[in-house]
């Protein structure tokens, strides 16, 4: 998987490898990485007075309040995947059990429940679930993860290499992604990198302890399953033998490691299987591990991809630092810095990762978010060197701080361009959008409302992403000033998002105005869904639901149903049931969207139902006739 630079770098890699006497090697070590070559009085300069604790701690906090606190409940699920994760805290919260608690009582779910459980707590902490609780346990482990980042290669390396990392970290875009959502991954990653970076500090002598790198792969193993013990093994493995550091095993306290890994891990494992059976094998066990590997028709893939799928995601996923990567692969070629065992171990880490999944045919970007940091680490690593000896990566460094000066006042404009026509042209906005696919009637209401609680502050976003841009402009080949643009501009560019964009997509796309009017309407009758559940549904209407069959058994008083599904119905079975309320639609084009049905025909002197209505707060849908 490594490219040739790659490589090349690799190739440096001297008699560091050879069978010197270990017990010196961990000081040794310790001496010639916490001081880089003198080639320069300083690398990235603008990081030394903010890089030693407890500014630099302070820094990352607040940095990542911006990134992953900010508006974190402001705006309600509206994505498949959130509401998925957040119907199982709803059922866990409401007395649903905690060992295998069911989506919305009816699914077994695919994933173990460490950020279920914590879900949970914080909802109980807060005295009730809301969306700002489910996403919470994302939001805090990116920040930990920030700053484990920042602690642990402080340890490796040195304090500058270790805040650009940090930083570098926080503001991919796939890790921003993961940072704000109620999903599983966020809390995976973050253990995974506790357990990655424990094992290198075990290995290098620069700690005693040892028990911390066995609970982090259990709470790994509980946040996503048996990944997160095998990918930290196979790293280490793999750099052992690379290395002849053979010996760190008998270190390692195998023995009491794997008992606390099976107590905690396997302990949850033994007492779901006794809850749920043989169905909680093959969903959690079989069908999300064993089968997605194997690629056996036992079960159907979701995400299915081809194998360059991968690669392709982590150069999107780790925008907008990308480009940099081009630096990193010319400093390494044209001023080769000597590879040493920690070095050497973060490669490992990253194409071990990269290849683990690429095996499987269910791909997805967000599998990849376990290496982020050695990425990360790397690319500081590289660009401190680029600070410290400019002349190998000048030009490259010229064009890409152009490039990005451009991009950020370009993007800068755009929203203030967008700001200006939300306030007095929402119509031509509409128009501007609708080449893109986005043609929801909502979206742009919802948009006005958004500028309009915050309109000043939208409006100085967009004037500190131009600022930034011309600061980027600003003709001087530094490293150090396209490294402050990049997190500057990230930094307002998740602010509007934030603050912006994904209320305005999550209030005009959800069910959560549909669902408070269904149950409104609904009362103490029977109701059910269609075919399928629906999390969204689910979560909201804080109840559990049967899913039921219109063509055999017994209807409950009350359907509710996807709009296609129940228009692909025959005629003369729709005519068996009264639609009441219509959602708004759930995509960005206009398409998706539910309906409650009554089951039943009113009877003879039976008042009628009342027609098809949206939901209150909403505009009126396009409306279909049954």
């Amino acid at each position: 998987m490594l490219s040739r630079p790659l490589t090349a770098m690799l190739g440096g890699m001297d008699d560091a490898r050879s069978g010197a006497a270990r017990s010196d090697l961990a000081s040794q070590d310790v001496a010639t990485s916490a001081e880089p070559p003198a080639r320069a009085p300083h690398g990235v300069a603008w990081l030394v007075g903010i890089a030693e604790p407890p500014l630099a701690v302070v820094v990352l906090l607040a940095l990542g309040a911006i990134l992953f606190l900010l508006n974190l409940g402001g705006y309600p699920l509206y994505t498949k995947g959130e509401p998925r994760e957040a119907v199982i805290i709803s059922n866990m919260v409401r007395g649903g059990g905690v060992i295998l608690p069911l989506r919305a009582g009816v699914e077994i779910p695919s994933k173990p429940p460490l950020m279920h459980w914590m879900g949970a707590l914080f909802s109980l902490l807060a005295g009730g679930i809301s969306e700002w609780t489910v996403r919470m346990p994302s939001a805090l482990l990116a920040i930990a993860g920030m700053l484990a980042c920042f602690f642990y290669v402080r340890r490796l390396f040195d304090s500058r290499v270790a805040m650009l990392a940090a930083l570098i970290l926080g503001t991919t875009v796939q890790y921003l992604q993961a940072g704000d959502g109620a999903r599983v991954d966020m809390t995976l990653a973050f253990f995974m990198e506790v357990a990655f970076f424990e094992f290198i500090m075990l290995a290098e002598g620069l700690t005693e302890r040892r028990m911390l790198l066995y609970a982090a792969l259990a709470l790994a193993v509980l946040a996503k399953g048996p990944v997160g013990v095998v990918l930290p093994g196979l790293v280490a493995l793999v750099w052992m033998a690379a290395t002849g550091r053979w010996e760190v095993i008998g270190r390692m306290r195998l023995v009491r490691g794997a008992a606390l890994v099976a107590i905690v891990a396997g302990g949850w494992y033994v007492a779901a299987t006794m809850v749920g059976g043989m169905a909680f094998v093959h969903k959690q066990i079989l069908a999300e591990n064993l089968f997605r590997f194997l690629h056996t028709g036992g079960v159907r893939e979701g995400h299915a991809h081809p194998f360059y799928y991968i690669e392709g995601a982590l150069l999107a996923g780790f925008m907008p630092w990308t480009p940099l990567l081009l630096v990193l692969l010319v400093q390494a070629t044209r001023s080769p810095r000597p590879i040493d065992q920690r070095l050497t171990y973060l490669l490992v880490w990253f194409a071990v990762v990269l290849a683990f999944y690429n095996l499987p045919a269910s791909k997805r970007g967000i599998y990849l978010l376990p290496l982020y940091p050695a990425l990360a680490t790397l690319l500081a690593v590289y660009l401190e060197e680029v600070a410290r000896a400019p002349e190998f990566s000048a030009i490259w460094v010229r064009r890409l701080r152009q490039i990005a000066a451009v991009s950020f006042i370009v993007a800068g404009g755009c929203a203030l361009a967008g700001l200006a026509l939300v306030a007095f042209s929402p119509h031509d906005l509409g128009a501007i959008l609708k080449p893109f696919g986005i043609t929801d009637y909502d979206f742009v209401p919802q948009l006005e409302l958004a500028a309009a609680a915050h309109p000043f502050l939208a409006m100085g976003l967009g004037v500190a992403l131009i600022i930034v841009g011309l600061y980027a402009a600003r003709d001087e080949d530094s490293i150090e000033r396209l490294c402050i643009a990049m997190v500057g501009a990230v930094a307002c560019l998740a602010s509007i998002a934030n603050l912006y964009v994904e209320p305005a997509l999550a209030n005009a796309l959800t069910l959560k105005p549909f669902t408070q009017e269904a149950m409104r309407i609904v009362g103490h009758h029977s109701v059910g869904y269609m075919g399928a559940l629906n999390y969204d549904v689910a979560f909201y209407s804080e109840r559990n639901m049967p899913v039921v069959s219109v063509w055999r058994g017994a209807r409950p008083d009350f359907l509710i149903a996807w709009r296609e599904d129940f228009m692909r119905l025959p005629e003369s079975m729709r005519a068996q049931f009264r639609a009441l309320l219509l959602s708004h639609p759930t995509e960005l084009d206009g398409s998706g969207g539910m309906v409650l049905l009554r089951c039943a025909p009113a009877g003879p002197g039976a008042p009628a139902p009342p027609p098809a209505t949206a939901p209150p707060g909403k505009r009126e849908p396009p409306q279909f006739s049954v």
